[in-house]
């Protein structure tokens, strides 16, 4: 179980996100809201694990390999976001991340380091293939840390009744997230391109009664 010391809030950034000037403005303006406490930020792939997609046909490469190389993605789009925003640090353990809120910084998640020491130790298996891509991830980070929330940073809106598995299919999270909906604790949803960048609760989803 987590301490009040090592609870965290996960703060997913798409990758689709890293290519706008405003983002850092935007997501600095988000984790300064009152709610978000103890933050744990996790970067997408976005066009970096879309060049590992394409290494990946050219060379035949095996899913393992694929999936550890779009880990790496992962982390150099970290290091993108720590040099853009201010007050960041890479953290790969719950003990680093604890020591980057003493100091009043905001602690960006190298996952390939915390997946390499987690995952063994974890019952919920991260499959090493393209159904696992950042959103689930960031997904399996929540349930193994584990965190008190998730927060999704998007490039759309969510879709208005739109089942976890109908949002996979079309594309917008994948098939694991999807699949792990109900573990999750509360799980909000923000497009950052909005004017309004309002957050929508995705998880648990309360749907309008039936007339």
């Amino acid at each position: 179980m987590p301490t009040d010391e090592t609870t965290a809030h996960i703060v997913k950034l798409g990758g689709s996100l890293l290519d706008w000037p405003d983002t850092p403005s935007r997501l600095a303006e988000i984790l300064a809201r009152p709610g978000m406490h103890r933050p744990l930020l996790i970067v997408g792939g976005g066009p970096t694990a879309d060049i590992v997609r394409t290494w990946h046909r050219a060379h035949q490469l095996s899913e393992t390999q694929g999936h550890g190389l779009a880990l790496n993605a992962m982390g150099f789009n970290s290091g993108l976001l720590k040099t853009v925003l201010p007050k960041t640090l890479i953290v790969t353990s719950r003990t680093e991340a604890i020591a980057a809120w003493a100091s009043g910084h905001l602690p960006v998640l190298d996952c390939a380091a915390f997946l390499a020491h987690e995952e063994p130790a974890q019952h919920l298996r991260l499959p090493h293939t393209w159904d696992a891509t950042s959103d689930a991830i960031a997904a399996w980070v929540t349930l193994a840390w584990p965190a008190s929330r998730l927060t999704l940073l998007k490039s759309i809106d969510l879709p208005e009744h739109t089942a976890p598995a109908q949002l996979a299919a079309a594309g917008h999270v994948d098939g694991c997230l999807a699949d792990w909906i109900d573990r999750l604790p509360p799980t909000d949803w923000i497009n950052l391109r909005s004017a309004t960048t309002q957050p929508t609760r995705w998880c648990p989803r309360v749907e309008p009664p039936t007339p």
